[in-house]
């Protein structure tokens, strides 16, 4: 079976990740391993001018169509605040080209997110293009479970018919398993791992706001802490995780904040690379962890898939909805309130004094997503025949 997949390879682990789990659960399902042709969905972005740009258009069409499956997801393309864009959103396809597909094609796992803003002329597009996916025989479409839904009804108080018509399924990345593979950089003893952004930096850290701090602030905060927590554990070491390139800057700056001998000494800091293999050698990193405490989503959701304690450092509404649709709020934290470090400490006691209450929540959650994940690979697979 020839699947053509339109998503993000390169950029961010967390997609990888993702995409490794959204796979195996499609090939259990259907029993088959397909070959994929992965589509870069960087490379219709309108900041792209490379060459290797593409877009939705009937050259796209001609190549679904020598596919049997067409997979479009996850990752977070439907924001609609796109203006120039027929869907108003990352996937500018008209109605009339996504009727011209007449392979069977797939939305999986889409996050649908309206915290950039969106126009009504905005809305008005993308519901026009649900309305399409939802009568269109040959089409599925899945948003996935980071408070999409909840997002949908906020955005179309009075359309049942579109949120009846939406499946929902778990992110891929909580069906990633990892892959064990040797550090000999990292030294023997304890880590706790650590995920920073400050991408949209304005809407993380809104200062002033219902008792909201600075990025910098925050920085200055997270960084006594966690000073306090290295000097009351001798052989407690920090791993410093970057997803993104951005990533990579937040942790430089973050490192000004910290005392230098503790840099050298206390802290290290993982790879940033890119693609599959980066994000195995990643997230075999976090497993060396006995608790990850980060801002981004597939920080979260692959910690929780490999059984490590794992605490959302809440600076985007995504993340809170993700914890409040998984039944796991106890453990959320907001990083941009004066309460945070207060807060932290006391998530942090809960968690690693509790392990056996951790490890039967995250089988529960397991249970429960391998059982609507199949249900909706069920509904993929009567779609192939």
């Amino acid at each position: 079976m020839k699947v053509l997949h339109v998503a993000s390879f390169t950029g961010n682990i967390g997609d990888n990740a993702n995409h490794s789990g959204m796979r195996s659960r499609l090939e259990s399902v259907l029993n088959v391993k397909p070959i994929y042709t992965e589509l870069e969905i960087r490379y219709c972005y309108r900041i792209y001018t490379g060459e290797h740009r593409w877009a939705f258009d009937e050259h796209f069409v001609a190549l679904a169509n020598q596919h049997d499956l067409v997979i479009v997801g996850g990752g977070n393309f439907f924001e609609p605040w796109l203006d120039e864009s027929a869907t108003a959103t990352t996937i500018n396809i008209t109605n009339e080209r996504l009727q011209s597909i007449t392979t069977p094609v797939v939305f999986f796992g889409v996050g649908f997110d309206i915290h950039k803003g969106c126009k009504p002329e905005n809305l008005a597009k993308f519901s026009g293009f649900l309305e399409q996916c939802i009568r269109q025989p040959n089409v599925l479409i899945s948003f996935r479970n980071d408070g999409s839904l909840k997002n949908l009804k906020l955005a179309y108080p009075d359309r049942n018919d579109l949120w009846s018509g939406v499946d929902i399924v778990p992110d891929g990345g909580f069906f990633y398993k990892g892959k064990s593979e040797s550090a000999s950089y990292l030294p023997e003893g304890r880590f706790w791992g650590v995920n920073i952004a400050s991408d949209m930096e304005a809407l993380r850290f809104p200062a002033g706001v219902d008792g909201g701090i600075t990025w910098k602030e925050f920085l200055t905060q997270y960084a006594r802490f966690l000073e306090s927590s290295l000097a009351a554990n001798p052989d407690l070491r920090i791993i410093l995780f970057p997803h993104i390139f951005r990533d990579v800057l937040s942790i430089g700056e973050f490192m000004t904040y910290l005392d230098d001998r503790l840099c050298r000494d206390r802290i290290v800091v993982a790879p940033f690379a890119c693609g599959w293999s980066a994000c195995d050698h990643i997230f075999s990193l976090y497993q060396r962890c006995e608790l990850v405490m980060g801002m981004r989503f597939h920080t979260n959701v692959c910690s929780i898939a490999m059984n490590i304690p794992a605490i959302p450092l809440i600076s985007y509404p995504k993340l809170w909805d993700l914890y409040e649709e998984i039944e796991l709020l106890e453990r959320a934290v907001y990083a941009n309130r004066d309460s945070f470090v207060q807060d932290l400490a006391r998530v942090i006691a809960t968690v690693i004094g509790n392990p056996s209450d951790l490890a039967s929540k995250n089988s529960e959650i397991s249970g429960k997503f391998n059982k609507l994940s199949a249900e909706f690979f069920i509904k993929v697979k009567k779609l192939l025949a």
